[in-house]
């Protein structure tokens, strides 16, 4: 069966949109005619597209624009449509298209988000609490507000990494420049010195003559290699590059048990059970450290109170565990995870700006030392000639 996202207009020249699911465009093309829509426009949604999560940028997107009519007093169908016609990711339209659907055939709005993979697992629970408590344009808010603050920090990770990365791809284009027309310039007047050639520079004239002598294996290497790069960064994320920069690590897990504090606040002041708020937290975590966080969700099901479970995973620090078990003494917990959050938040931020003023003199490092190699491989030959006259 394949899925479609259509525009088009009715008789009366009144713009529509929708999801179709048929066996081929003809088919869907027909069908859509017999009902009276006329110049139809039809996009193609992939099955693999609707298998994956949505990035944080399209439900933020999503959450701003509903969030917005419905605290204006739009009608939830209204906004719903609204929405559509205001949204250009196919993708998010063809999924708003289908929760409309539901939600027109009898269904809540956190059961039309709850049939698609595509929409995080915190939405749809987050919404169906407010649903029964009437509170659903507030909670949108706070949905909002947290992602928001995702986007933000996510933003700040991506301006941690395009500097060095501009740097390092700037030093291999000069650099491959240099070895493919500067180094030959020097090959003619080392041919004198034969096997007492410098070891640092034979490596490099090697290097310079396959480039030049084997340029398509280079060029098919290089594009295998840009390949698997591409594949292991839409498997893994492109985060584990934070990993190579000094204090990367750090940032990260700072960001995490950030997030996380985060999303248990907001779910348990919402009024989510806290065995539902572990196991929708426990999302952020990447696969590894996910099988690490679950011991604390086992521990609270087996009767032990949360801060004990906590305790008992090294992910989370002494601090983290003392103020949880305050919120619970004093059972506003989640105030206690809206604490954790506001001194992580602070404490990523000095992360950051360390992590920042450590990038710029670790890359002059490095192209200082990558400066220097090039010169003792070009010249320490040349010395080495100038001894012989």
């Amino acid at each position: 069966m394949a899925h479609f996202y259509w525009e088009g207009s009715d008789k009366n020249g009144s713009e529509h949109q929708g999801a179709a699911e048929s066996q081929n465009l003809v088919e869907a093309k027909e069908r859509l005619q017999q009902e009276g829509f006329y110049r139809i426009r039809f996009w193609k949604i992939h099955q693999s597209s609707l298998n994956k999560v949505l990035g944080n940028t399209e439900v933020t997107e999503f959450l701003l624009q509903l969030h917005r009519l419905l605290k204006s007093g739009v009608e939830l169908d209204d906004a719903l449509s609204f929405a559509i016609h205001e949204q250009k990711d196919r993708l998010l339209c063809f999924l708003l298209c289908q929760a409309r659907q539901d939600l027109r055939s009898g269904l809540s709005l956190s059961a039309a988000l709850k049939r698609h993979q595509a929409f995080p697992l915190i939405l749809g629970k987050m919404i169906e609490v407010a649903e029964s408590s009437g509170r659903l344009a507030e909670v949108l808010g706070m949905l909002l507000e947290f992602y928001q603050f995702q986007e933000i920090i996510i933003q700040e990770q991506k301006r941690l990494l395009n500097y060095p990365l501009v740097i390092f791809s700037i030093v291999i284009v000069l650099s491959l420049g240099t070895v493919v027309f500067i180094v030959p310039m020097f090959v003619r007047m080392y041919s004198g010195l034969g096997d007492e050639l410098f070891w640092l520079t034979r490596l490099l004239v090697d290097f310079s003559d396959s480039l030049r002598i084997n340029p398509a294996k280079w060029v098919l290497g290089t594009l295998l290699f840009a390949a698997v790069i591409y594949v292991f960064y839409r498997t893994v994320g492109g985060y584990w590059l934070l990993n190579l920069i000094p204090g990367g690590k750090h940032v990260q897990e700072k960001i995490r048990l950030l997030f996380y504090s985060r999303s248990m606040e907001i779910m348990l002041s919402t009024g989510v059970h806290l065995q539902e708020v572990l196991v929708l937290a426990e999302e952020i975590f990447p696969g590894i450290l996910r099988r690490r966080i679950s011991q604390v969700r086992k521990a609270v099901d087996s009767g032990k109170q949360l801060h004990e479970a906590y305790s008992m995973v090294p992910f989370f620090s002494p601090m983290f565990v003392k103020l949880v078990a305050l919120g619970e003494s004093s059972g506003h917990l989640s105030s206690s995870f809206a604490r954790i959050g506001m001194q992580n938040q602070e404490s990523l931020k000095k992360i950051m700006g360390w992590v920042n003023t450590l990038i710029e003199p670790v890359l002059l490092i490095f192209i200082a030392v990558g400066v220097l190699g090039f010169l003792l491989s070009m010249y320490i030959p040349l010395f080495r000639m100038a001894e012989q006259f």
